[in-house]
């Protein structure tokens, strides 16, 4: 049997789209590659004919019965389960993602062959927010549908959008070939095991989820380290339908806001202006002195990571 080179984390919140992405992880990938964990997020979890439909495709499945973790706290989870199995890979992925080629792990790796300071590697959607355009606009390069061709796949690598339709704005690069754009939204990316260990988790202040992936790349990027968004990998991601789900009259729930937890997104405050000559933080890990000099930001040292249940 193939050793895993990949170990999967999905926490899903909502039940809609989980089985398409098993699916089609399963589908595309070589036999006995990878392994996956779903930390259930699901209010009164998963139902069971979802679960019977994917039980055979999953390897581990946690269900914290007390509270709805959040994003960083559930991929810890998953993460410390994963260094310890080994895998060289690990990938945090949201629950609204779908696979369409069996070719996507190959531009992975291609990707990671690049530069050997890339330790973070995410696909690209073919609805295309997360390229710059955010998460209101979502120009699509080919429109959604359940299978699509090897041509359709090559297309996108190939990266030649001059005659996709005009919906995509003018700014939108139509020759795409080759590139790898520094920074990516955590939709699916594949970390080397190692750069866990040398950074340390997600930060679990960070909920339920929202700027958790920037303060990562702060930390990845002052360590001169890259995470990069690849057009060599292409998938298929809905952008935050998933979350939509996530009601916000659910974080008035008790099973939504465990220990009174208030929703926190401003990483900026993780790096005090104070430990940085005044200097606010940005994603790329450090700030510009008035020599001119690019200095590493120096963080709080304090990753809060707190009981795993």
């Amino acid at each position: 049997m193939n050793k895993p080179e990949v170990t999967y984390i999905v926490a899903p919140i909502c039940d809609k789209f989980l089985y398409r992405f098993v699916t089609t992880l399963h589908k595309f990938s070589e036999p006995n590659s990878y392994r996956l964990i779903v930390v259930d997020q699901i209010k009164n979890g998963m139902p069971n004919e979802l679960w019977q439909s994917i039980k055979d495709k999953v390897h581990l499945y946690i269900h914290p019965p007390l509270h709805q973790l959040g994003f960083s706290k559930a991929m810890n989870l998953g993460t410390i389960i994963a260094l310890n199995q080994g895998t060289p890979l690990i990938c945090l992925a949201n629950d609204d993602i779908e696979i369409i080629n069996s070719k996507w792990m190959d531009g992975i790796h291609k990707t990671f062959d690049l530069d050997p300071r890339i330790v973070g590697v995410c696909p690209m959607s073919l609805r295309h927010a997360g390229f710059g355009y955010g998460v209101d606009y979502n120009p699509e390069i080919l429109p959604y549908k359940e299978e699509y061709t090897d041509e359709e796949y090559n297309f996108l690598v190939n990266g030649d959008f001059s005659k996709v339709d005009t919906k995509l704005p003018n700014t939108f690069p139509r020759q795409m070939k080759g590139t790898v754009v520094d920074g990516a939204a955590f939709i699916m990316p594949y970390f080397k095991r190692e750069i866990f260990e040398e950074v340390g988790l997600l930060d679990e202040r960070f909920w339920p989820g929202s700027g958790e992936d920037y303060c990562m790349m702060a930390r990845i990027y002052a360590k001169n380290k890259r995470v990069v968004s690849s057009s060599y990998s292409w998938i298929f991601h809905y952008w935050s339908k998933s979350k939509d789900l996530f009601a916000a009259t659910e974080l008035e729930n008790e099973y939504y806001r465990p220990k009174n937890k208030e929703y926190f997104a401003d990483w900026e405050k993780l790096y005090p202006p104070e430990l940085n000559e005044g200097h606010k933080p940005d994603i790329w890990g450090h700030y510009t002195n008035e020599k001119g000099e690019k200095i590493p930001l120096k963080r709080d040292p304090l990753i809060f990571i707190d009981d795993l249940i």
